[in-house]
């Protein structure tokens, strides 16, 4: 039975503006502790508020002196493709996608030879010439059309196999809505339609005279030998010429870009450009500011780009990922130019990546990465990798949108884009680090709690009574032990805001502050503390592990023991799926190698959860030295990871001295995840989803 001792030294309005005033955090006397705690006895509740206040300035650098750092192996250290005569993407589509963000990309060498990079089937997502494809002039996912006017039919499995009965052809365009369904665009205007498995094309009626077509996803865009549009609707899952429009163009039609959801953009012969889209009650829309383009594409969620008479390009619409500007509004209604990119002879967009062609025969790409389709950088680890060496160590932090790593020196170091490490300009003399809502936040040897903006150009103290020894981030709570071993979690609010294609967290705030009841003994030999997305963690000097209980959707109340475990060293709490009720393990090891799963999850679904619930599952794995969510290094010098195909037991390649992981996963939408190593020879080694190739906002050349 757990004794529980009532200890609230929550800070009074007065005691807070106190604190506010003669400079933050303080250890506070015997006396003073005595006199908060009668204070709060009398008339302090658990919703006490605990104020922020500026960080005091520091512009202390970290001590160098004996810190040797290497250079990084470049993940970017392939050759770029060269040569190229042309380019494409090719169109995925899937409204269910919920942040499924999926790209294909081709380059043509001059001789008809195909690049192609991106999502693959059997994952092959980086640039790799197409096998048995000569002479190429376009591909769809499936197809390949020649110079010569022959259809081949591509396979990942197999050879490519040429279409019978089809010759002639001009321009093919696969429709990723109705599967298997190719048309076909001949020399003299007709268009056929094919079908996988029918042995001939099918001539489409009504469809003559054609100049030019396109597609999205699901329908057609065609160009008549007269310069008007015709627009053949397939969003409702059928092609049916009955339903062929005419769009109302001024002017004779001179080019079409297509995104994969029917927005276009259509340029006249006399360089004046307008804007479609079919989910904007279908309204053909005046864009002046894209008049004499030479090039043109639609992609994103309403995101266009045109290339200038210069060579420069522009773009406007969405802000899909921030590819306009990370710190640019959602909608950009003026075109805004894009840096780093000069005399471009073309570019064309995919689903939520764009690639760009310039007079020297390079490719340069930008946007999601997801599946590789920028070119740029693996997408995935599958296999222990080096990245350089980084001394001094002390602590990696996975919890943000790339690895920090903390020094003995207690500064803060990072790698950017060229993989050399940097000092990160802001934190010092940090003894630990962690987040909150995407957060980061930092514990000093002073004793603060500091809460910083996701760049680290500023940061907040929060003020509390007494100064802190160790903390935790939770989803919206930060646990905190004090240096007199009490334990308290201050629950957080905040506001949202659009920005740069995407929400951030803005104005992030202390709510409240309760304290955590737990036996005084016990509090005294907690030495590490974990948070998952329900509830904290303790493990105790003697293996005891504990965990924070939360009744009917309550502030958490106390510490209880789960039972079952014993001599625990170590916990890997990483693992969850987020916005889900389901169950989240937490992973124990203890000394000996034994590693047990404890199931935690909320006693109801719904938005009334309820209690949170921890329960002990019966099976163990033996002979493991470190775990890590579900990675595993064995004592035998093996390192897997459960459930993860392509991590294959291999040999590890140096002894590990610290481990952090990064589980991203959601109810909705596609997840990752990836593991940090540190060797006991400074050796910093990246496992799993490449956290620097999620996406790319600056163009940058494809590389080989």
């Amino acid at each position: 039975m757990v004794r529980t001792q009532k200890w609230v030294a929550l800070l009074s309005y007065t005691a807070v503006l106190s604190l506010l005033t003669t400079g933050g955090v303080v250890a506070a006397s015997p006396a003073k502790v005595a006199s908060q705690k009668a204070e709060a006895s009398v008339g302090v509740t658990g919703n006490t508020e605990v104020k922020l206040q500026a960080c005091s300035q520091n512009n202390a650098k970290a001590d160098l002196s004996n810190i040797t750092t290497k250079s990084w192996k470049a993940l970017e250290n392939k050759p770029v493709l060269e040569g190229i005569a042309s380019i494409a993407t090719g169109v995925i589509f899937d409204e269910a996608g919920y942040g499924w963000r999926p790209g294909i990309s081709y380059a043509f060498t001059e001789d008809g030879q195909v690049w192609k990079w991106g999502f693959q089937s059997d994952k092959k997502y980086e640039p790799h010439k197409l096998a048995g494809i000569k002479d190429a002039k376009q591909v769809m996912t499936d197809y390949v059309l020649t110079s010569a006017g022959e259809v081949w039919q591509i396979d990942e499995k197999k050879a490519p196999e040429k279409l019978a009965g089809l010759d002639k052809i001009k321009n093919i365009q696969q429709l990723d809505l109705h599967e298997g369904v190719l048309f076909l665009l001949k020399e003299d205007g007709t268009v056929l339609k094919w079908e996988k498995g029918t042995k001939a094309a099918e001539k489409v009626t009504k469809l003559s005279k054609i100049h030019d077509m396109h597609s999205s996803a699901f329908s057609l865009f065609l160009v008549d030998d007269q310069g008007k549009l015709l627009y053949l609707d397939g969003k409702s899952g059928e092609l049916n010429t009955e339903n062929l429009q005419v769009m109302d163009i001024p002017g004779k039609v001179k080019q079409v870009a297509v995104d994969y959801t029917d927005r276009a953009l259509i340029q006249t012969e006399k360089g004046e450009v307008y804007s479609y889209d079919a989910k904007e009650n279908e309204k053909v829309v005046r864009a002046a500011d894209a008049d004499g383009a030479t090039h043109m594409a639609v992609g994103g969620e309403g995101l266009y780009f045109i290339v200038k008479a210069d060579g420069t390009v522009w773009g406007w619409g969405h802000n899909t990922l921030g590819m306009l500007g990370a710190n640019l509004e959602n909608e950009i209604e003026k075109p805004v130019k894009i840096a780093g990119l000069a005399d471009v002879t073309d570019v064309k967009a995919g689903t939520d990546h764009v690639i760009a062609l310039d007079k020297k025969g390079n490719v340069y790409s930008f946007g999601s990465n997801m599946t590789g389709q920028l070119g740029r950088i693996p997408v995935t680890f599958d296999k222990w990798t080096e990245l350089g060496e980084l001394r001094d160590v002390k602590q990696v932090v996975t919890e943000l949108d790339r690895p920090y790593f903390v020094r003995k020196d207690g500064s803060v170091w990072g790698f950017g884009a060229d993989r050399v490490p940097y000092e990160v300009k802001g934190p010092t003399k940090v003894k630990t680090m962690d987040s909150i809502l995407d957060s980061p936040v930092t514990l000093n040897e002073n004793g603060q709690i500091q809460l910083w903006t996701s760049d680290f150009s500023s940061c907040e103290t929060l003020a509390l009574p007494s100064r802190i020894k160790d903390f935790v981030g939770g989803e919206k709570h930060l646990l905190l032990r004090t240096e007199d071993d009490q334990f308290l979690t201050v629950e957080f609010r905040y506001d949202s805001a659009e920005r740069g294609g995407g929400y951030v967290i803005k104005n992030l705030r202390p709510k409240k502050v309760e304290t955590l009841k737990i036996d005084p003994k016990m509090a005294a030999d907690v030495t590490k503390l974990y948070a998952n997305l329900y509830t904290f963690f303790a493990v105790t000097k003697n293996g005891q592990v504990l965990y924070a209980e939360q009744k009917n959707d309550e502030p958490f109340t106390s510490f209880a023991p789960i039972a079952g475990l014993e001599g625990i060293r170590e916990l890997a709490p990483e693992y969850f799926v987020r916005h889900t009720k389901d169950i989240a393990s937490v992973w124990a090891i203890n000394d000996a190698g034994k590693v047990q799963e404890i199931q935690v999850y909320p006693e109801n679904e719904g938005n009334d959860a309820g209690a949170i619930k921890a329960k002990l599952e019966p099976k163990t794995e033996e002979g493991i030295a470190m775990i890590s969510g579900r990675l595993r290094i064995t004592k035998d010098g093996q390192i897997f990871e459960h459930e993860w195909e392509p991590l294959q037991k291999q040999k590890v390649a140096a002894p590990v001295k610290l481990i952090s992981s990064s589980y991203n996963y959601a109810i909705e939408g596609p997840g990752s995840h990836y593991h940090v190593l540190v060797t006991e020879d400074d050796k910093i080694v990246l496992i799993g989803e490449n956290p620097y190739g999620k996406a790319e906002l600056q163009p940058g050349m494809v590389r080989q």
